[in-house]
């Protein structure tokens, strides 16, 4: 029988954030544990300040400006830091953050790496990552037995909608992805391969928060506060017939999330995502959804084609997919890490 009287750990959760990296990795789990009796409070983002917890939930600490401090912390207080990661924000096999991410002017991989190896293990409790991929990119510095894999979740507060409605007969497509994906300053495509660039160039196009300087949208849909995103990304979504995920190869995309999958499913479209060897999306995605990265615009016509033949068998996979992606179903998992 449960101890109803147990005592229960202080924590304090701090998230980067209140974008998607800290709304999904930290606010969230945060405030469901709340919900399910743990003794946590979450703070405004990056506002650090004690009151006697034995925990500290936070993210990204990379670069010695936050490693070091949180060294002496750890020492004088005995806090214990639960670390979250979500992105390849130091170096790995030689690289780092893709030139065409504008984030690469403002994060210093270099410098995060040789922060990261000297101060990450001995500061770090437990740290959680968002993919396997990661994990192994993450262990160059922190002993593997303290990293714990937690797939990017959705909340079902947020993202249970009804997905029954109508497609869209024309052929629509949304890309709902940030800034980051395509370099705007210097006209690189980015994420975006040349083969997939010309076949939008002939189809109707929506964007949501952001227009790549390669498309001319039929319809831009504003960026809005997490709060209200997974609303809009249904409205948008809902007036489109399939989603883009495109991600070019490398280490940095290998680290990444199929998220925009598991929103797919959550509204009732299908996701069109690239396909490598190491892409996060292939190994959920249906073998119709996928289109190989660098594919021709023949081939990527031939995809889409068939996308439509089979669409209800790979919204039904992609369903499927998402009731082990449910935030809800894993809180658990979060409160072990505080035990």
């Amino acid at each position: 029988m449960k101890d109803n009287n147990e005592k229960k750990p202080i924590i304090m959760a701090v998230p980067g954030d209140s974008s998607a990296c800290g709304y999904y990795r930290v606010m969230k789990p945060s405030h469901l544990m709340q919900m399910a009796g743990e003794d946590l409070t979450l703070a405004p983002p990056i506002h650090f300040r004690s009151v006697g917890q034995e925990y500290i939930f936070t993210q990204r600490l990379c670069s010695e400006k936050s490693l070091k401090p949180m060294a002496e912390i750890v020492k004088k207080l005995g806090t214990k830091l639960v670390v979250d990661y979500d992105d390849l924000i130091w170096n790995y096999k030689g690289e780092g953050l893709p030139d065409f991410n504008w984030c690469k002017s403002r994060v210093n991989c270099d410098g995060n790496t040789k922060a990261m190896a000297e101060y990450a293990n001995d500061v770090i409790y437990r740290a959680t990552v968002s993919t396997e991929y990661l994990k192994d990119a993450l262990a160059q510095f922190v002993d593997r037995d303290k990293i714990t894999v937690m797939p990017n979740r959705l909340a079902a507060s947020d993202w249970l909608f009804d997905r029954a409605a109508t497609i869209p007969q024309e052929d629509i497509f949304l890309f709902a992805g940030s800034n980051t994906h395509f370099d705007e300053a210097g006209k690189k495509y980015g994420d975006f391969s040349q083969g997939l660039v010309r076949y939008l160039q002939g189809k109707k196009v929506f964007t949501m928060g952001c227009k790549p300087f390669f498309m001319n949208p039929a319809k831009v849909f504003p960026g809005v506060p997490m709060t209200t995103y997974p609303r809009q990304f249904y409205s948008a979504a809902r007036q489109s017939k399939f989603v883009i995920a495109p991600l070019v190869d490398n280490i940095f995309n290998k680290c990444k999330s199929p998220l925009k999958l598991l929103e797919c499913a959550a509204v009732g479209r299908v996701c069109l995502c690239s396909d490598f060897e190491g892409s996060p999306y292939s190994p959920l995605a249906h073998e119709y959804q996928k289109i190989p990265v660098n594919s021709t615009y023949k081939a990527i016509e031939f995809i889409v084609d068939r996308a439509k033949a089979h669409y209800g068998e790979i919204l039904e996979h992609q369903y499927k997919v998402l009731q082990d992606y449910w935030l809800d179903n894993h809180i658990e998992e979060y409160k072990n890490l505080f035990r």
